[in-house]
């Protein structure tokens, strides 16, 4: 007989109303057994979808990025992080510059510059 682990392990991601038909149990035993795993660290959730810990929902393992990088979304790059400081003391040191100036400087949009320094 199928277990909740196996059945959420071959559906990748699922609600509990859909292990609950597949296993043809009430989802009263599915959430139970869920939440047991949860505490156990073997599933965790997102909203009303359950999947196995590690994994993203879209089912694969997710690795997080270094606390000083982050990806971004659109074009995939990882853009080293930059704070408002780093900023204030390169304009203390060279003086004014301008958003393109100092996006140049540290490799990053004219936007971040603008967003960082508006903090």
């Amino acid at each position: 007989m199928e277990t909740v682990f196996d059945a959420l392990k071959a559906m990748g991601k699922a609600s509990s109303v859909g292990l609950a038909e597949r296993l043809d149990i009430s989802r009263e035993e599915v959430l139970n057994e869920l939440w047991e795993l949860k505490r156990n660290g073997v599933v965790d959730k997102a909203g009303h979808i359950w999947f196995l810990a590690g994994e993203g929902e879209s089912g694969v393992t997710e690795e997080q990025p270094e606390q000083s990088e982050v990806p971004d979304v659109l074009t995939g790059e990882v853009e080293q992080k930059v704070t408002a400081d780093m900023m204030i003391e390169f304009i203390g040191q060279e003086g004014a510059k301008t958003c393109e100036e100092l996006a140049d400087k540290f490799g990053v949009s004219i936007r971040k510059v603008a967003s960082t320094l508006a903090v």
